[in-house]
């Protein structure tokens, strides 16, 4: 494939400025891609899939679709295509696009009309093919320990489950799992009424525990048998550090009720060991301690015994509606209804008594936790303050207070505290006694729009869908830029919309709380009382800085998007994404959609971009702060 590059002279230093680099592809771009762990960019075109590398914005490997489109030796594989395309089963693994990456590898998953391929994204090389080992694709695991693929395939009408070495590049085994038609028939309805969490895989001793599509496989490791699975459709599961149980949740909601229920399994067989399930609207917090588990949820909040799940403490912890707990150190802050309380690891209090944080029990809480020198903040829709950790006393005699109707946004740093609230600036100082005051007046059409605060060594800079705005500490007006929306519906077409570095917007307050409780997480706690986390990285240390630094630049907008606005704007969308030194707006231009690349420390639009049409494929690297934009056949890249 011949390729064009064009290195043009125009700087960063007007508004309307040509890419720096553009990448001639000679066909069509359909999807572009960007690589999390090599920064590199994959894309997709009518013929070809390549990758541009980060750095030099060079083609580092291209791989042609046609010459993996051999309908010859798929004739078996194409029998069954009608099947897959009316069974409940394998509709649940249909996928809108080519080009996927798999979660925590490197590689990617292409998808073309008859022919699967798993390619290595850092250098495409193919390292299975569905051609040669006869399998269609339906989901892909990697093991990091294993260096293995675990991949769920459809071979004539069978189901298997594959484990494909990647050092010697052959399967190890395969195991049927059944047939198209009975798998449709068992499980498929499964998949058309409860709301599952992302599949995971966990290698646990000689045996692999992974969930396709919610249902919980235990198979050994060694030989691909199956030892056993569940019957229902579970939205998260853990093993606890004794490795020989599995926490279980699942979703019992009804039209007209959201609940969910926990249970502990043996690990070996798949047996329920307690009688009764915790059956509970909301699970928030989950701590193993080898031969028990705190569980806090929406009516109670106690340790359970792992072998017969029998309460620890006599009584739960005060409160009802426990809807967040923290661990400090070997005590829990945790909040009930509006308010917030502190007990020891026996489940005594340590307070007198309650300290209220809200006005209502569904005032939204965006802080709470052990800051500066043994304090307690808090921050919510209606207060903020902190209180004397060993006391429960608060630090001010009055809580500073917000207006709820309007939206609040924050940032943290180190012990410091910026908030934004009806057109005011809040700074807290954690180490201060203080009483904050408001600052300045932020004039702003439509302040519901504004996702983010950040503070620099200049000032403070406030990020929203129609704004872009610059203050100093004293709330003085540095810049405000305005910007149109393109449109709901143009503003829906666009890509990412409503990610900020984070999770999609969901729809409808059922839809929210199901996520909250399908990515609780489980701490653990060793023989000395230490936390410990789950997952440990399969990055190198290169690779593992790459992340943190990413995390870095869309960690805060990410933790804004969840905290802050989907309470507040639960269908709405947006086409922005941001870094810590630019902010990416969407704009109704004269001409139609644009996005303006905005310098956040002097408001300097530095890049303003004509979308074509009202699909636009684009990517930004939050480490390079690149933007790589497709138009036709031409990859446009604009660099810092």
């Amino acid at each position: 494939m011949k390729l064009k590059y064009y290195v043009l002279a125009a700087l960063l230093s007007s508004v309307w400025v040509n890419a720096q680099v553009n990448v001639d592809l000679k066909h069509t771009i359909e999807q572009v891609l960007l690589e999390p762990l090599t920064g590199n960019v994959l894309v997709e075109d009518k013929e070809n899939i390549s990758a541009i590398d980060a750095e030099n914005h060079k083609v580092v490997w291209s791989i042609a679709k046609k010459d993996y489109s051999s309908t010859t030796t798929l004739q078996s594989i194409d029998k069954i295509n009608s099947k897959l395309s009316a069974n409940d089963f394998i509709g649940a693994f249909s996928k809108n696009e080519e080009l996927s990456l798999i979660p925590n590898s490197p590689f990617a998953l292409v998808n073309l009309e008859n022919n699967d391929l798993i390619i290595n994204a850092a250098t495409g090389k193919v390292v299975f093919n569905s051609a040669d080992a006869g399998y269609r694709i339906l989901e892909t695991y990697y093991m990091l320990a294993e260096n293995a693929l675990l991949v769920l395939g459809v071979k004539g009408d069978q189901i298997e489950f594959v484990n494909f070495d990647l050092s010697t590049k052959n399967i190890k085994w395969s195991n049927p799992l059944g047939t198209v038609d009975s798998l449709g028939k068992t499980l498929g309805g499964l998949f058309k009424v409860k709301r599952v969490a992302e599949d995971k895989i966990v290698s646990v001793g000689s045996t692999i525990m992974v969930t396709v599509k919610g249902v919980l496989y235990n198979i050994d490791k060694n030989t691909g048998n199956v030892n056993w699975n569940t019957s229902y459709a579970i939205t998260n599961f853990f093993i606890n550090q004794s490795k020989d149980k599995v926490v279980v949740i699942t979703d019992e909601s009804s039209l007209f009720s959201s609940k969910y229920a926990l249970n502990v399994l043996n690990l070996s067989n798949g047996d329920k060991l307690w009688k009764d399930n915790i059956t509970t609207k909301n699970i928030s917090y989950l701590e193993d301690h080898q031969d028990k588990i705190l569980v806090a949820h929406t009516t109670g909040f106690n340790f359970f015994s792992y072998k017969d799940g029998k309460k620890v403490w006599k009584k739960d912890a005060k409160g009802k509606n426990i809807k967040r707990v923290i661990p400090v150190e070997q005590d829990y802050l945790y909040i009930a209804d509006n308010e917030m309380n502190l007990v020891n690891s026996n489940g005594e209090n340590k307070w007198k008594k309650f300290v209220e944080i809200a006005d209502d029990e569904k005032d939204e809480v965006y802080y709470l936790d052990k800051v500066g020198s043994d304090r307690v903040f808090y921050l919510t829709d209606t207060y903020g303050n902190m209180v004397d950790y060993v006391s429960g006393k608060k630090i001010w005699k009055k809580n500073v207070k917000f207006d709820k109707k309007r939206p609040l946004v924050y940032s943290v740093t180190g012990d410091k505290f910026l908030v934004y609230n009806n057109k005011r600036i809040y700074t807290f100082d954690a180490n201060s006694t203080d009483d904050p005051k408001p600052k300045g007046k932020v004039e702003v059409n439509n302040d519901k729009t504004i996702k983010s605060i950040e503070a620099f060594d200049w000032g403070v800079c406030l990020v929203g869908e129609n704004d872009v705005i610059g203050l100093d500490y004293e709330g003085n007006q540095l810049y405000h830029n305005t910007y149109k929306e393109p449109g709901e519906g143009q503003r829906r077409l666009l890509k990412s919309a409503g990610i900020v570095g984070g999770a999609l917007l969901q729809t409808g307050q059922g839809a929210n709380a199901a996520m909250a409780n399908a990515t609780v997480t489980m701490t653990y706690r060793d023989a000395n009382g230490q936390l410990k986390s789950e997952t440990g990285s399969l990055l190198t240390e290169a690779a593992q800085n790459r992340a943190n630094r990413n995390a870095d630049a869309f960690g805060g907008a990410a933790d804004a998007l969840d905290k802050n606005l989907t309470a507040k704007v639960k269908n709405r969308f947006n086409a922005m994404k941001q870094n810590d030194e630019y902010a990416f707006v969407a704009n109704r231009g004269e001409k139609g959609p644009e996005l303006v690349k905005v310098r956040k420390k002097d408001g300097q639009e530095v890049v303003k971009i004509e979308l074509d049409g009202n699909k636009p494929l684009y990517e930004i690297d939050p480490v390079t702060e690149n933007l790589y934009y497709a138009s036709g056949t031409t990859l446009k890249i604009y660099t810092k």
